[in-house]
């Protein structure tokens, strides 16, 4: 994060919103797609009893790990901003 276009990604992206960012990154981005693309690989290739099961029990799951994950991030990136912004009062 510490490139310009990076920092001004970020800036936009943090101008929405913690949860902007925690919905959209974590839980669609992450948690969904993540799910997708374990449905689809487990209903072709890994067929099991108990799939339909499965499938929604992991339709709950991977959006709750999208939710963590989205958190985290948001946290991490805030970190990595504060101390640029640091780092850019100090060269001041």
């Amino acid at each position: 994060m510490a490139k310009k276009p990076d920092l001004k990604k970020w800036t936009d992206t943090r101008s929405k919103g913690k949860w902007n960012y925690i919905i959209n990154y974590g839980i669609l981005r992450f948690g969904i797609s993540t799910w997708a693309i374990m449905m689809i690989y487990f209903w072709l290739f890994e067929p099991m009893e108990g799939l339909l099961t499965f499938t929604f029990v992991s339709l709950i799951t991977f959006p709750l790990a999208g939710l963590i994950w989205g958190r985290w991030m948001w946290y991490y990136l805030e970190k990595l901003y504060a101390k640029h912004l640091d780092s850019q009062e100090d060269q001041k």
